[in-house]
């Protein structure tokens, strides 16, 4: 017997499925969430929750870098060097509970997001993340 949940499937279909550039505009919605959250936690004073959150983030952050395509080298570049700033500002908003240098990563984030979002099949993406924040 399968004891999945059916979202579980659902979204294994999905992820399985979707093109290459969904699923990083997927990750970078997942990823923005989490800086909201951490966001959320830090004005009310939770370090733990903000900490878990940004290191949800950074997770992210580090699987889309180690996951560059060599085979397009300035695109890659360009994104390491982009996933680097951010991944510095997360560890400033860590360590020094600093909403400017949170705030700093979710620009960029949000400008990354809305670039693969205009290469999507199919144009732009109506995902909620999209939104600034």
């Amino acid at each position: 017997m399968d004891t999945k949940q059916p979202g579980q499937q659902y979204l294994k279909i999905m992820v399985e499925t979707a093109s290459p550039v969904r699923n990083i505009i997927a990750l970078y919605e997942k990823c923005l969430s989490h800086l909201r959250s951490a966001r959320k936690s830090l004005a009310a004073g939770e370090i733990a929750l903000k900490s878990e959150s940004l290191c949800k983030a950074m997770d992210i952050l580090f699987y889309l870098d180690n996951t560059l395509d060599s085979a397009e080298p300035k695109t890659a570049q360009s994104l390491h060097r982009s996933y680097q700033v951010i991944l510095a500002q997360l560890s400033l908003a860590n360590s020094g509970n600093s909403l400017e240098a949170l705030g700093q990563a979710e620009k960029w984030l949000v400008g990354l997001l809305r670039a693969w979002q205009g290469i999507a099949p199919g144009g732009e993406n109506q995902g909620p993340a999209g939104s600034s924040p």
